[in-house]
């Protein structure tokens, strides 16, 4: 492998930049993005727009993790342009996010939380409506004017049957009208896997093609392609292509972007990931063909706790034939694992530096409702514009959101779908819930075929702790209620082998849990 000379950062949209820009940057954005949709018909790309905000907020994103937040969540509030495929993930900075798999959204005997309303710096409110399974059907963010709340933009989805997201909606607020800007239409294969997306601009002569995305998978539900095209001339015309690659655990071990050039595919960047014993993500290393040859890009080390919370993460650049810390975050974390604190540290005059800070409080369901954001200004803590990622649902779910204080009220949804009643189209084992737990948790697996079924637990030194011989299933989807009473705190593995009653189908994985006591 050859080293790189000098070569600009593709990745990380860090803060070497002014204090003020960071406040203010965004808002003389979306002002210039509907200045520009007000007199020129036209419309701001969407992956434009977030990078421009990406780096007005000093956030470091890789390009397949912006992909995951631009088409898995409407996470992030003041981005609406993002497309929803009906769940939240966790963000996707989040470098525990190791596969591109569906998310299931998160159930608590058949309840769920969800944010309703949310207060940014208490002139922004942003809120949302659902179905009766928790999906989220409209959002609604308005600012404070005069004691009014002024409506600015909006968005809304339609689901089918099976709960999945087929069409978003994007609106801004026109002087006295919604105006349509665009819409997200989305098909699915029969396991309710995303198998493609059309995004569509609204112009004068109405709904015009502008970008689709198409993915494949593995037998076990993670991507393994996803194709991007754009719409040129009336024809679609190959634009990015990303190829993921797997553990026997479903932890991502590399992806590779290749760009369409010339009527063919050109290898463009590459990551690497390495994990430990237990599965938390440990190194991450982004490298760029350059002159047909790999050369380094990015590196990022991570640490955790001994229950798999994560204490530090940095990102260091190769510069001049080293590698060279650019930032790290520090976390701390309560005792049931909720994160209270992140420190964010940034390269200046050749050393790590305070740069922001973010307060999380919960409330007694260990749902975030409040944060509280802080730059590192002339030697003290000063309230400042923050980027936030709530969790909710004791983890299973986050909420991403910009501003100095910020607070969220939930609600808690009460489905019309019990878990048995789901039918299911694929072998799945569901994360279990809550996570971490104390002593109980439970742990929901699914059956496409009438199997004989088996689920054991271990410790981390692979020892069994327990054995649930579940014996002959039907198709369907199942409960595990497992008691940690009697173990000590740590982190725990849990197993199923389920093969199907003719012989023809066997499925195995494996996930972790983490006991607090």
């Amino acid at each position: 492998m050859k080293n790189k000379i000098v070569m600009p950062n593709k990745y990380l949209f860090t803060s070497k930049r002014s204090m003020e820009m960071k406040s203010f940057f965004f808002q003389g954005l979306l002002f210039f993005c509907l200045l520009t949709i007000i007199t020129n018909g036209q419309n701001l790309l969407p992956q434009q727009a977030i990078e421009n905000y990406k780096k007005s907020k000093g956030l470091m994103i890789n390009p397949e993790e912006e992909m995951l937040i631009h088409e898995n969540s409407m996470s992030s509030r003041d981005l609406p342009w993002q497309v929803s495929t009906g769940q939240r993930q966790a963000p996707a900075i989040n470098p525990r996010v190791n596969n591109r798999k569906k998310k299931d959204i998160p159930k608590l005997n058949g309840s769920m939380y969800r944010p309703v309303v949310t207060i940014a710096d208490s002139n922004i409110r942003y809120s949302y409506t659902y179905n009766q399974n928790g999906n989220e059907l409209t959002w609604l963010e308005e600012s404070l004017s005069d004691s009014t709340w002024v409506n600015f933009w909006r968005g809304s989805s339609s689901y089918d049957s099976n709960g999945n997201k087929i069409e978003y909606l994007f609106q801004i607020w026109m002087t006295d009208t919604w105006a349509s800007q665009y819409r997200i239409i989305n098909t699915y294969f029969d396991n309710g896997s995303l198998h493609s997306g059309l995004e569509e601009r609204l112009t004068n002569t109405g709904w015009v093609n502008n970008w689709k995305y198409t993915y494949s998978y593995d037998q076990n539900g993670n991507w393994i392609t996803r194709l991007d095209e754009k719409r040129i001339d009336d024809s679609w015309v190959n634009w990015i292509r990303w190829t993921y690659t797997y553990d026997n655990n479903e932890n991502e071990l590399t992806w590779l972007k290749a760009i369409w050039s010339n009527d063919t595919w050109v290898n463009d960047s590459r990551q690497t990931s390495t994990y430990d014993t237990v599965g938390n993500c440990i190194t991450k290393l982004v490298e760029t063909l350059w002159n047909n040859d790999w050369v380094n890009e990015g590196k990022w080390t991570l640490t955790y706790d001994n229950v798999g919370n994560m204490l530090t993460e940095q990102y260091e650049t190769w510069t001049a034939d080293a590698w060279v810390n650019y930032w790290k975050n520090i976390y701390t974390y309560d005792y049931l694992g909720n994160v209270i604190t992140k420190q964010s540290e940034t390269r200046m005059n050749n050393a790590l530096e305070y740069l922001s800070k973010l307060y999380y409080t919960y409330d007694d369901n260990r749902n975030a409702i409040k944060g509280e954001a802080f730059d590192w200004v002339n030697g003290a803590w000063e309230s400042r514009v923050g980027f936030f990622s709530f969790s909710y649902n004791s983890r299973a779910d986050y909420y991403t959101i910009s501003g100095k204080v910020v607070a969220i009220t939930y609600e808690l949804i009460v489905t019309n779908v019990s878990d048995n009643e789901l039918s299911a189209k694929t072998y799945s084992l569901s994360q279990n819930y809550p996570n971490p737990f104390n002593p109980t948790t439970v742990i929901q697996y699914a059956l496409p075929y009438e199997s004989n079924v088996s689920v054991t637990f271990y410790n981390t030194l692979g020892e069994v702790v327990k054995t649930f011989n579940e014996g002959t299933k039907q198709t369907g989807s199942y409960n595990v209620n497992f008691n940690g009473e009697g173990l000590s705190s740590g982190i725990y593995l849990y197993s199923i082998n389920a093969v199907s009653i003719d012989g023809k189908q066997n499925f195995q994985a494996t996930k972790k849990m983490i006991l607090i006591k």
